[in-house]
């Protein structure tokens, strides 16, 4: 009988769509998720992609979140496996309602697979993104400088809903040559030589959930998100 009982419940999970997985692992949470919350998570998850929705599913467990009232620089704690954020400012995100909770779930994944991200290649193939989308700007538009080229590409970058992520790598991967609408700081970027790569695995992992977001990812940084 108990082994029938354990038959149903995994062949129930397994036809659960990937949806109904991620509502019962909110579901499970330690931290009580008010209903507005919920319902911006739960939509933002249904229009991910389908490697999005995956990784999500198979690397991420039921209680991974250590506060939702935490009023600090949201973040993923090493020592205790969980994140912090505030859910109020993430319905209201300018980046987009939710995407810090996808943000900091990436880190919880990196570390969670052996901090995977910590590639000589991925790496490389940010910086090589970087160079390919400058001199491919520098000809379009007759620009010989690269001082003229960076500036006009921080120009760009100006809408946090599209660009706060693309941002956020240039200026790493430029020493805040190129920067505009969002950035960690130059101190955060020297401070730890794997910070690109830590933080370009969590933006691209975020931005599977926001077509928008991933479309503008995939324009600045072609190569390093396939690769992703």
């Amino acid at each position: 009988m108990k082994e029938d009982v354990i038959k149903e419940k995994y062949h129930s999970d397994y036809l659960m769509s990937d949806l109904g997985k991620f509502r019962k692992q909110l579901s499970h949470q330690s931290v009580n998720i008010d209903k507005v919350y919920r319902q911006i998570l739960q939509e933002r998850f249904s229009h991910g992609t389908k490697l999005g929705k995956e990784i999500y599913i198979n690397f991420v467990n039921d209680d991974t979140i250590e506060s939702l009232d935490y009023l600090g620089i949201p973040c993923y704690n090493i020592s205790s496996k969980k994140i912090k954020l505030n859910s109020k400012a993430d319905i209201i995100n300018e980046r987009g309602p939710g995407v810090t909770w996808f943000h900091e779930h990436g880190h919880l994944i990196d570390d969670f697979l052996g901090n995977v991200s910590y590639d000589a290649v991925y790496k490389y193939m940010l910086l090589e993104d970087v160079f390919n989308y400058q001199n491919n700007y520098g000809r379009k538009n007759h620009l010989n400088s690269l001082k003229d080229i960076n500036i006009a590409i921080s120009n760009e970058l100006n809408d946090m809903h599209l660009y706060s992520s693309v941002s956020d790598l240039m200026e790493g991967l430029t020493d805040g040559e190129i920067d505009n609408c969002a950035g960690h700081g130059l101190d955060y970027w020297l401070k730890n030589e794997t910070a690109i790569t830590d933080e370009a695995f969590a933006h691209m992992f975020e931005c599977q959930f926001d077509k928008e977001r991933y479309k503008e990812m995939k324009k600045y940084f072609p190569k390093s998100l396939d690769y992703f």
